[in-house]
């Protein structure tokens, strides 16, 4: 086996030699198209990495409306009634990027009853195929369910799908109430 390892070693050396004496023999010069070629491809995909987050983000928080034939559709009355929940303000704010939806609650006992369920978290739906959804954190929230106290979510509004005065509809899971006009 000593013989086999000395062979080995004297093989990598000679191979060591021939391929310094190859680098010796070319020119040295800088290869300035494999360093365009490195670069672009650096580029390229990060735009197509930051394009595919922003695609995923957009989906995130805009996505298809569920089927109103599923809804129940409620007016806001009701919603304070059965839900405890009254419906301060839906606004379009921070330069047209964010929609500001401020709740307040009525009746905490029927508010918890009815968000404790988070697929009731509230959701806008804008015209009849988006609906904007608040993020996982804003969802996630601690809520102090006390009579007087106001729920501030605030929605992405990218694309500038919401605008002031355009009408919108407060979906809670599967039930939505009639729709406001947005300030």
């Amino acid at each position: 086996w000593k013989s086999t390892l000395k062979a080995v070693i004297r093989f990598l050396e000679q191979e060591q030699i021939s391929v310094m004496i190859e680098a010796k023999a070319k020119p040295q010069g800088k290869n300035i198209s494999s360093g365009k070629s490195a670069m672009f491809a650096m580029i390229l995909v990060m735009v197509v990495t930051l394009g595919l987050y922003g695609y995923n983000a957009y989906r995130a928080f805009q996505s298809s409306a569920p089927s109103q034939s599923d809804m129940v559709t409620i007016t806001q009355n009701v919603l304070e009634e059965k839900y405890g929940l009254r419906v301060q303000l839906v606004a379009v704010t921070a330069a047209g990027g964010l929609v500001d939806l401020r709740l307040q609650i009525t009746d905490g006992e029927k508010a918890q009853a009815f968000l404790e369920d988070r697929t009731n978290f509230p959701a806008l739906r804008v015209g009849n195929d988006t609906v904007l959804r608040a993020s996982e954190d804003a969802i996630m929230q601690d809520i102090q369910f006390e009579n007087g106290k106001s729920i501030f979510v605030l929605f992405s509004n990218s694309g500038d799908v919401l605008k002031p005065g355009d009408p919108v509809s407060i979906v809670f899971g599967n039930t939505e109430v009639e729709a406001v006009q947005a300030k």
